[in-house]
């Protein structure tokens, strides 16, 4: 037991222990009602994460006051929420994505993005991009598997390099 006391305290600041898994994918996938391979491949542990969601798939956000809404792109940029609720595309999976404060977890973001090709008379379009250094954890649900990334810091995953 010392010894693996004395090999965390010397392990190296900032080395993260385990290479953290890449999961860069697009919602919605290729397959209808089926979550995109990268997704459905995640295993627990570290995740560099860069998710793109296209229309007419929209998010859910936990705003501040811990009140739930669906996310709103009036403007292109970060938004700010306590977590996002992701569609998947799948009832088999669920997604919720906590992406943490810009302080501690600066590699973290949830933005609205532009997207031409997705302009209409009222919008001039939007993608929705959620990326950053994650720690995914499953639980399971009766028929599915309910993902939970809480934030780690950039270090964790080398940053996404």
């Amino acid at each position: 037991m010392r010894a693996f006391i004395l090999a965390l305290a010397l392990w190296p600041a900032g080395l993260a222990m385990a290479d953290a898994q890449k999961v860069v994918t697009s919602l919605p996938g290729t397959v209808e009602f089926e979550a995109p391979g990268a997704l459905q491949d995640m295993v627990e542990g570290p995740v560099w994460l860069d998710l793109t969601i296209a229309p007419p798939l929209d998010p859910s956000v936990q705003r501040e006051d811990g009140s739930w809404s669906g996310m709103v792109c009036d403007s292109h940029g970060e938004v700010r929420t306590k977590a996002v609720a992701v569609p998947t595309g799948s009832n088999h999976m669920l997604l919720e994505i906590r992406p943490g404060t810009p302080e501690q977890h600066a590699a973290n973001l949830v933005s609205c993005d532009y997207a031409p090709q997705y302009s209409d008379g009222t919008s001039p379009g939007h993608v929705i991009r959620v990326k950053g250094c994650y720690y995914a954890h499953a639980a399971s649900i009766p028929t599915a598997v309910q993902w939970i990334l809480n934030p780690l810091p950039a270090g964790d995953c080398q940053s996404g390099d």
